[in-house]
């Protein structure tokens, strides 16, 4: 009780800090000079799809607290220096590649433009299927061409858990939901109908685990004796990462990092992610940082001070200092 209290206490401060304290949930949060761009993404063949909470305009939407965050500074002439200055892109970064995706950069990234497809995952449709909030098209030390999954997180307490393991299908029975309860990584690996993402849905997951370096990328420690460890929290990781093995495979790009960003005050993320580091062998395909990592960096671009105080008032609130006469 006393953890979920204070989840409570960190989500009504944060909603404080971006109702400016007036207890609304609705409204334009979107920083004014990014809306042109925003426009100019949703009339090309990169428009992306607004989130619910987005679409209805809700102060806590994380995709527009994506957006915020990430369109300014992949928009200045500094994001090179930027993500460098930062310490949380991946060690190979050398320069955002601008003749990729759209001007470096896709919202909500999946493999493809064309709807009608399912995707490298299978699992795409017109209202389902695995994106990362953001990818970043970058050349590396090398002049590789290499790509940056992230995932946005703002006062979420858990990633997405496994839809296939909560399906209300009437193929999704109490039986195979023990299967899933019991089964390690292996016993999928090996059986993958045991999975009802496999067996009813025809994704694609397991099979990227035996034949894309899968099975290798999640061999460290986790509880066997609780089955799949992606039931919960850790299935929107695992998917984003199965979609960076598939697209290293795929050879568009040479290497494809993923990462988690989230706000500075919520650590209640934080046990999955460090669960999900062990599972992965701590390997520096995935990594999880703060916000506010970006958002000091871009200091050293001047034309982004208005944004910078902008989004430290909205999201940390943290008001503006004001000169002092002397």
């Amino acid at each position: 009780m006393e953890n979920q209290e204070s989840y409570n206490d960190f989500k009504k401060r944060i909603y404080n800090y971006l109702s400016k304290d007036k207890d609304i949930k609705y409204g334009d949060v979107i920083f004014e000079p990014i809306k042109e761009i925003i426009t100019e993404i949703q009339h090309s063949k990169f428009a992306f799809k607004p989130h619910r909470m987005a679409e209805a305009n809700h102060i806590a939407s994380s995709q527009t607290a994506c957006l915020n965050l990430f369109i300014p500074i992949l928009n200045s002439t500094s994001v090179n220096s930027i993500l460098k200055a930062s310490g949380v892109a991946p060690s190979d970064f050398d320069k955002i590649d601008r003749t990729s995706l759209l001007n470096g950069y896709r919202i909500e990234f999946w493999d493809s433009t064309d709807i009608t497809k399912k995707g490298l995952l299978g699992d795409h449709s017109k209202t389902a299927g695995t994106d990362s909030d953001i990818a970043i098209a970058y050349r590396d030390l090398n002049d590789e061409l290499c790509l940056w999954l992230i995932e946005h997180k703002l006062t979420e307490k858990e990633f997405t858990p496994c839809g296939g393991y909560r399906s209300k299908n009437l193929n999704n029975t109490t039986e195979r939901k023990k299967g899933c309860e019991t089964s390690s990584i292996e016993d999928i690996c090996h059986n993958p109908n045991i999975c009802h993402y496999a067996c009813y849905c025809h994704y694609e997951y397991w099979n990227i685990m035996n034949t894309m370096g899968g099975k290798e990328f999640f061999s460290g420690n986790y509880d066997k004796s609780k089955g799949c460890p992606f039931r919960n929290g850790m299935n929107q990781l695992w998917r984003n990462q199965l979609l960076a093995l598939a697209l290293e495979k795929q050879g568009t790009y040479k290497k494809v990092y993923f990462s988690v960003v989230l706000h500075p005050e919520n650590t209640f993320l934080n046990d999955t992610m460090q669960h999900y580091e062990e599972l992965t062998n701590h390997s520096s395909k995935f990594s999880y940082f703060t916000s506010d990592k970006l958002v000091e960096a871009a200091t050293i671009d001047h034309t982004l001070k208005d944004w910078v105080n902008w989004y430290k008032e909205m999201y940390y609130g943290l008001k503006k200092e004001k000169a002092v006469d002397r």
